[in-house]
């Protein structure tokens, strides 16, 4: 063990040396944690595809089944008209996805002479008639015309090539893509049996179920599946809108996340890219599925997934303590003194300056800004805000696109009423909808006055002044961060369930670009506005019912410079003037009449620090109007400790009580280890509140 007479310079770069070794350690460790993190990710996305592409197999196969165990019925022996009409029922009914079956036999190969085209069909879900046939629309027997006339190619093909899976085609009855196996069969209807094929048979199924298969998925909040043909495209995508589109021709103005996710799609199974919205990083995996020759899409948040897996936060700022300490100490060994007591002297500056570094370290991390609440959605266009719809509604309960109201929503006055009240001042836009009654509720507001101030063809503006019940929470002062809710429903009578944004009124939905505000100033009163958003909040009622509320929330967070001034800064003075009279403390009696050091004058002047400090406090407690004890608290009893200790060591110090500690050459101990302590108190309290 070195004594402190005996360090050198060299030993303190040693420990500098040290110091650095273990924080880039700490740092190819993390970056090593992060590679693994990043790693099982991966392998969780592959599975997740690889399970979606079974599941999809599984439809696949089970369609093409039925279609086949349909067509060997229908050959295993002579049935009427009801009995087939049965059989195609019950195939669709029984079949997981299905949307619509058929049989369609060629001209006069059916023993029904006043039917030559026989061809019955059933669709689920459908307005079904009880002999319906699809040759009632065109005959489907006559080639196929690809510019002109009706599409028959789904009849020609299979009945040259086999069974096969048709090409993805978009049915217009069933508002959405469809995907079709055709089962060639032989009968003898006609009473001849080596005639060829007499008919087909066929079975549909939606692409849309496939999403909501996909959906089901664990891919975050923020993923999605989606389904695009060999040619480009869409079958299948959370946005129902682009359904069909060509993914390579699409505006990227417009849509801007399927432009980023096509240029994604040449560049092999596993790719990476930013999204053009929020700036996060995504990861999409493709698949091949061989029956709809498409390929499924898998797109993640990789920067939700990380957040939920893990968090390394603090040892980050350990290696940014570290670095620092190295540093202090490094320069430390500069021009190192050699007097025992001028060594003791720099190697306490040197503990006081880590320990401050650390402590302010910790400050500023407390003002970075905070990730959205677990599982809280955030929506930035159509994909993420379905995404939403879905999480929101219980299963076979879905809200569809009819059930849906967008609005524009702008916030233009923030004012703080009481310290929990906070008045807002806004206007909506919406369209579609032209009544004498607001446009949709505020659940969360006390008092909401609304006035129509223009009304077009098409759309109305509404200004509203909603005082809002903000429960702030001090306790961190002056490091609190709030969130100030909107919390929307539509209007009972209107017959939408759910609200969502406009997003394409709005410029960019980035949080920090603050969109939906339009104040001149982003501050207002002792806060500032850092990001605002919109996410969905559902609120339960009763026998299962729930509501689904449109949330518009606005971070706020106080300004530093008005606590820094009015609070820390006294504090830190106290502590100064505190330490000012340790340093006055001596034995020497030309000293104490020189420095005016007694008993009394020091109590004297404790006193007085100590009314500042409590006219401070009081202060403190009015302005905030809090419960329980918050966070700079805790530094003014602090304070209190610093001038109950230095009045009683005073007392202890002139009297003829012996301590050691306050003997030894005139306090040197005490003086040397104020700073340390009170740094170490002030640490232990930040990294408490942290925890908590």
């Amino acid at each position: 063990m070195i004594k402190p007479s005996e360090l050198q310079y060299y030993h303190l770069r040693w420990i500098a040396a040290l110091i650095w070794s273990v924080a880039a350690f700490i740092t190819i460790t993390l970056y090593q944690l992060h590679a693994d993190i990043d790693t099982d990710i991966r392998h969780h996305l592959v599975e997740q595809s690889q399970a979606a592409t079974r599941a999809i197999n599984k439809r696949l196969a089970e369609l093409s089944q039925k279609t086949e165990l349909l067509a060997a019925a229908i050959n295993q022996k002579q049935r009427d008209d009801k009995e087939l009409r049965h059989l195609i029922t019950q195939s669709v009914m029984t079949t997981q996805g299905a949307h619509r079956g058929g049989v369609a036999f060629r001209k006069n190969r059916y023993s029904d002479p006043a039917n030559p085209l026989y061809s019955p069909y059933f669709q689920k879900n459908g307005d079904n008639r009880q002999s319906q046939q699809i040759s009632e629309r065109y005959d489907y027997t006559l080639p196929d015309r690809m510019n002109n006339g009706p599409r028959t190619f789904w009849f020609h093909q299979p009945m040259s090539k086999g069974s096969m899976w048709m090409e993805p085609y978009f049915g217009t009855t069933a508002n959405t893509w469809l995907a079709e196996f055709i089962v060639p069969f032989e009968s003898n209807y006609d009473g001849q049996m080596n005639n060829g094929f007499d008919g087909i048979v066929f079975l549909n199924f939606s692409l849309n179920s496939l999403t909501k298969q996909v959906l089901n998925l664990d891919l975050g909040s923020q993923g999605f599946g989606m389904l695009i043909s060999r040619t480009g495209q869409i079958l299948a995508y959370p946005n129902k809108s682009v359904l069909g589109k060509d993914i390579y021709s699409l505006d990227p103005a417009e849509y801007p996340l399927l432009a980023s996710i096509s240029e994604q799609l040449t560049k092999g199974d596993l790719s990476t890219f930013s999204h053009p919205v929020t700036g996060r990083e995504e990861w999409m995996v493709l698949s091949n599925i061989e029956g709809l020759d498409a390929q499924l899409g898998l797109i993640i948040d990789a920067d939700e997934l990380r957040t939920s897996t893990t968090s390394h936060a603090g040892y980050h700022d350990l290696i940014w303590f570290l670095s620092i300490a190295g540093l202090i100490i490094f320069v430390a060994s500069l021009r190192f003194p050699d007097a025992s007591r001028a060594k003791l002297r720099r190697l306490f500056t040197v503990l006081s300056l880590c320990l401050l570094s650390y402590l302010l370290l910790l400050w500023y991390q407390a003002l970075a800004p905070k990730p959205l609440s677990k599982g809280e959605a955030l929506l930035v266009n159509e994909e993420s805000a379905y995404l939403a719809w879905q999480a929101q509604y219980p299963p076979g309960k879905k809200a569809s696109s009819e059930h849906i109201h967008q609005i524009n929503l702008t916030v233009e006055s923030l004012d703080l009423v009481e310290a929990d009240q906070v008045s807002i001042v806004g206007k909506i836009i919406t369209s579609d909808q032209a009544t004498d009654e607001p446009p949709l509720h505020i659940n969360n507001s006390l008092n909401t006055s609304w006035s129509l101030i223009r009304e077009s063809e098409g759309f109305q503006l509404w200004q509203f002044v909603a005082l809002i019940k903000q429960p702030f929470d001090y306790e961190s002062f002056p490091f609190d961060r709030e969130v100030i809710e909107l919390t929307m429903i539509p209007r009972p009578d209107s017959g939408y369930l759910m609200l969502v944004p406009e997003f394409d009124s709005y410029p960019s939905m980035r949080p920090e670009d603050l969109p939906g505000i339009r104040m001149a100033e982003h501050d207002f009163g002792s806060w500032k506005l850092l990001q605002s958003y919109f996410s969905y909040q559902t609120d339960k009622l009763y026998n299962g019912h729930q509501t689904v509320n449109l949330k518009y929330n606005m971070v706020i967070q106080r300004s530093i410079t008005g606590p820094l001034i009015s609070h820390i800064m006294p504090l830190l003075v106290v502590s100064f003037l505190t330490y000012c009279m340790l340093l006055l403390w001596t034995k020497d009696e030309k000293q104490q009449a020189l420095w005016g050091f007694n008993t009394a004058t020091v109590l004297q002047y404790c006193a007085s620090l100590f009314f500042i400090l409590v006219i401070a406090h009081v202060a403190l407690r009015e302005e905030l109007n809090a419960q329980g004890v918050i966070f700079i608290e805790y530094f003014y009893f602090l304070a209190y400790l610093q001038i109950i200790f230095t009045s009683i060591g005073a007392l202890a110090y002139t009297t003829e009580m012996k301590i050691h500690a306050l003997e030894y050459q005139q306090g040197l101990r005490v003086k040397q280890w104020y700073w340390p302590l009170l740094l170490m108190l002030s640490l232990i309290i930040t990294l408490l509140f942290i925890e908590k």
